[in-house]
Order: C-alpha cells, then structure tokens, then sequence
C-alpha cells in the first residue's frame, strides 16, 4: 500500500494517541486500514484491535480493504457496545439478552396509542421521531431535541419506555446509554476492556457523539491501549444526532493525541478543490494530486432556474451527460438538502434510467436493521459475485446474530451463508415482489429461528400500484445499489465519491435551512439565520462540492443559497 510521507508519519511513526485531520479525498480510509494492517503485525498474544465506524457501509468498505481481519473487530458504536459490554455485562443489571426493537413492535406501540401523533408536520416520519427520544449522560431525558408535536416529548418517552422494558427489547440509543452506565459503575469491567485492546481506531471523529467519547475516553484512562482517530472538523455535518462541537480539540488534551493534518487530496480536479476550499477562510492549503482531467464543457457550472422547473432541469442535465457525453449513470450523483427534493427528482427519472437511493425503491422508508442490510449485502452480491461482496454478506449475517441475540457455531453459520447465497442466485427472478419478499422471509425465518417483520415492513409500504410492475429481480437489482444514478440527500452520501455531482436546489432558505413558519400576507415567512445555522449549512454544502471527482453542475432558482456567492 504506497502512502505519501504524511500518512507515513500518521501510520509508522507515532506510536501513541494519534489524531488525524483528512481533508475530503486526502486518503482518510487508506491511511486508516495501512494503520490497522501495521498494528496487526506486531499484534500481542491474547490482543485485538477495533476499527470503529459511524455507519454499516462504512464498516462494509474498511472490511473489504483489510486482508488480515484475524483479531479485528469491524463496526459501529453500537455493535461495539453489545459485543464487548452490554451482552456480556447486561446480567449486572438484570438486563438479560436485551433485542433491538423490530419494526413491527415500533407500529404496535403506534397502534396502541393512537393519540401520538408524530407525522403532522411535513416531511415528519414517525419512526424518525421516535428515535429522538433518548437520555442524556445522566440518564434523564434528553430535552434538547427539535420536538415539534402537540404531546409532549415527556409523555411519549414515558410510555415508550414502558412498552419497551414490557416486551424485553430496546432501540440503539439505550445500547449506549446502558454501555456507558455499565463500564461508569464498574471498574473492573473498563480495565477488563481496557486490557483487551492492543489499539481501537476510530473513522469519522468528527462525528462522535458525548456517549462514545466518554467510553473511549474512559477506556483510554484505565490501560495501555492506543487510539488512531481520523475525521475532518469541516465535514461534521451530524450535530442533530448528537455530534459533539469541538471533538478535535477535546481529544488533544483528553488523549494527548499528536495531530496529524493530511494536505494532499487525490479525489478531484484542481478547479473543484479550489471550489470547496473557498468556503473556510482559514482552510489549509491542499497540495492537489489527483490525476483526473476535465473531459466535459467545464469543471464548475451554475445553472439558474425557475422553481417549478428543477426536476425537468435535471432530466434535461441527465439526457445530456447519457445521451451525448455517454457518461456511465454510476458515475453520476444528484444531491439535494431533504428527501423531498431527492424523491421528486427520482418520479421524473426513474422510468428512463436506473436510479439508486431515495425513490429508486417501490416503497419509501426502511427501518434501519440487520435484517434489510442482510438482505441488500445479499442483493449486491447477486450482481457482483465477488470476495468483498462475499465478505459483506460474512459481515452483515455477524450483525444479525448480535443485534437479535443469536448464537451459532461456525459450522451453523457456514450453512446459513451457503442457504441464503445458494438461494439468491437460484431464485426465481420473475417471481412477483410481494411474493419473492414472503419466499424470503420464510427462508429468513427458518435459517435463524426469529420472525423476520422487516419484510412485512416492505410489502405493506410498496404502493399498490407498484406491486404488479415489479418483480423480485428488478427489486434485488435495484437494492444492489449497483450500475444506477445515486439520487439521495447530502447527508446519506458522506464519504462517498462520483465523476459528476449535480447539486439540486441550492435556494436560499434550503442551505443553510431556515424552517417554514407560514405565510405573513403575501410573503413567506422563514425562522431567523444564527451563526450556528450559517456553519452548519457550509459545511453541508462543503461535502456536498466535495463529492465531485470531475465535473459539478449546482442548480438554484433566483435566490440562490449565499453560498454561491463565495464560490462563484
């Protein structure tokens, strides 16, 4: 793996804390798995490593680069709270075998209080609105959440957690709550974590959020175990999930970590690095060394248009890059700040090209869960049937084990890999959706023993509409992610990479956002612009530019985000 001498000194010759500030394209991941891969030659007897991430296709990417996974843990925060502390300690507390809360159980609990109502507001998802509901550090509802509902946030926590702690199960921010509870309250157990580490490296740090940095902190104070933290401060695009300010700083002192600021960046063209380097007025200089060329009209274009007109501008932008430049629709991404933006774009293109992400899919929101991770790793390797789609399946099929409790030997778990890779590539690809769904389920449910109501989740939220047009292949194909137009919103797109990035509606009001208030007259009437707003929204639109390797084309109408003033 060749490095430049930066990601060297980062990699070989600090031994200790190290505290790596990457730019976007500067090689973050690189550097991250050449650090693993070094420490894992000298591994100590009885040691492991742990690579920690902020998402499961973070996770999914690292794996597929590391060659030796002997002694390395892969995964998120959560799964690493449940498999080093809350499964194994849970019993301290009477919290036996605690399950993550299934989709099923989440509408019973709806269903049963039918005077919660969470999706009033436009745009407003129930489950997402659930999930808000979490402690502090102290263990008191955390009140600090935007709640924008009639009842009161008091009451629902109140009852949800009562529904939760009656059927047994929990959601993920308990996972750590209960993990920091448990290592706070018991010495014995952080110094037995402590000791199992020989090094845990953490990806994106600038997205942590108060309870993992208190757990690796503690864990930093009771033993030997070094830290590898990488992540950019610019991109910290998290903070309403509860990112905490300053990470960087904090961990310099808290872990007299040795900083380390990357400054080459391989990703795209010098005209596009110049373009999101404007946005900070104090940003390093990069010393740009991507080998991309401009092959297209021009590196940066701003298209102005009226507002109703945004989806058929991007239709025509899209006929344009196909039809004429011949660009590979994988190669292309259209990005926009909701999901609204995103769906509206994807009813215009979905039935001439193959769209990925939001409304590419006959159904809108999924929980997030191992079993529809499962399912999508699986969907991938259909259509790429290769070791690292392989390994993604190992991984996700690990996943589910934990976060439903489950325990089988190797041999058990080489069959059910075996069953569900024999079965995906046998199936019946004409087979209608809602059937090959249920024919999945089943397939689900008999390897693993536990109903799987993630698939009924899927069937009730495909359109009717849609249920006779699609088919099982068509659906795994599309899951795939694989050979389509990525159409999703900025944040679902971090740390990703395309040739062409299109940027939809970059109004003002939309970035930064100001919410809606209603109507004074004849004038629309928008919620005041704070600082913190103005920041949140450049280091939004900064990973939005960012994603382009060649060419990126940003859509707005007559009152275009302030923004495009600076990098105009």
């Amino acid at each position: 793996m060749i490095l430049n001498k930066l990601q060297e000194k980062a990699v070989f010759e600090i031994k200790g804390n190290t505290l790596v500030t990457a730019s976007p394209g500067s090689g973050k991941t690189r550097t991250l798995v050449a650090r693993a891969m070094y420490k894992l030659e000298d591994l100590p007897k009885f040691k492991t490593i742990a690579l920690i991430t902020y998402t499961n296709a973070a996770a999914d990417e690292i794996s597929s680069r590391l060659i030796n996974q002997n002694n390395v843990f892969i995964g998120t925060i959560h799964r690493f709270c449940l498999e080093f502390i809350l499964r194994p300690y849970g019993w301290i507390y009477k919290w036996y075998k605690p399950r993550i809360i299934s989709y099923e159980e989440k509408e019973v609990f709806f269903e049963n209080n039918l005077d919660i109502e969470l999706e009033k507001n436009f745009g407003q998802n129930k489950f997402d609105e659930i999930d808000k509901i979490k402690k502090d550090i102290e263990g008191n509802l955390d009140m600090s959440v935007d709640w924008n509902h009639e009842i009161s946030i008091i009451e629902v926590a109140r009852r949800y957690s009562e529904y939760q702690e009656s059927i047994k199960v929990i959601d993920f921010n308990e996972i750590l709550f209960r993990s920091h509870k448990i290592i706070s309250e018991n010495e014995f157990i952080l110094k037995s974590l402590a000791s199992t580490f020989y090094e845990i490296l953490v990806d994106e740090f600038q997205d942590t959020n108060l309870f993992q940095y208190e757990i690796l902190k503690k864990t930093h104070n009771n033993g030997t175990c070094t830290f590898f933290m990488v992540g950019d401060k610019r991109q910290q695009i998290f903070s309403f999930a509860g990112a905490i300010e300053n990470s960087f700083g904090k961990a310099k002192v808290d872990f007299s970590a040795e900083p380390v600021e990357l400054d080459k960046a391989y990703r795209s063209s010098a005209k596009i690095v110049s373009t999101y380097t404007k946005l900070f007025d104090e940003h390093p200089v990069i010393d740009n060394s991507s080998s991309e060329n401009n092959e297209l009209d021009l590196p940066v274009k701003f298209i102005q248009t009226k507002k109703a007109n945004y989806e058929e501008i991007v239709k025509e932008v899209m006929e344009h890059l196909v039809d004429k430049c011949k660009v590979e629709l994988k190669e292309i991404s259209i990005l926009s700040t909701s999901w609204y933006s995103a769906f509206n774009v994807s009813t215009i293109l979905r039935n001439e090209y193959n769209i990925v992400g939001l409304g590419a899919l006959p159904h809108k929101y999924i929980s997030n869960n191992s079993t529809f991770s499962l399912l999508k790793s699986l969907a991938g390797y259909y259509h790429d049937q290769n070791s690292r789609a392989l390994r993604k399946v190992k991984r996700n099929i690990e996943l589910h084990y934990l976060e439903n409790d489950l325990s089988f030997s190797d041999k058990a778990s080489y069959y059910k890999t075996n069953e569900l890779i024999s079965y995906t590539l046998e199936n019946d690809i004409e087979k209608p959706i809602t059937q090959g769904l249920e024919d999945f389920s089943r397939l689900f449910d008999k390897l693993f023993g536990i109903r799987h109501s993630t698939f009924t989740e899927i069937i009730e939220l495909i359109k009717d509409g849609e249920k006779s047009i699609w088919n099982i292949g068509q659906y795994m194909q599309t899951l795939s992610g694989l050979n389509g137009i990525t159409n999703n919103t900025i944040h679902k797109v971090k740390g990703l990479e395309y040739d062409i990035v299109i940027l939809n509606e970059m109004n003002e009001h939309k970035i930064p956002h100001q919410k809606y208030l209603g109507k004074d007259g004849n004038d629309y009437v928008y919620e005041d612009l704070t600082e913190e707003g103005i920041e949140e929204g450049r280091k939004l639109f900064y990973v939005a530019v960012s994603r382009a390797k060649k060419y990126l084309i940003i859509l707005h109408n007559y009152y275009p985000s302030m923004f495009i003033d600076i990098i105009n």
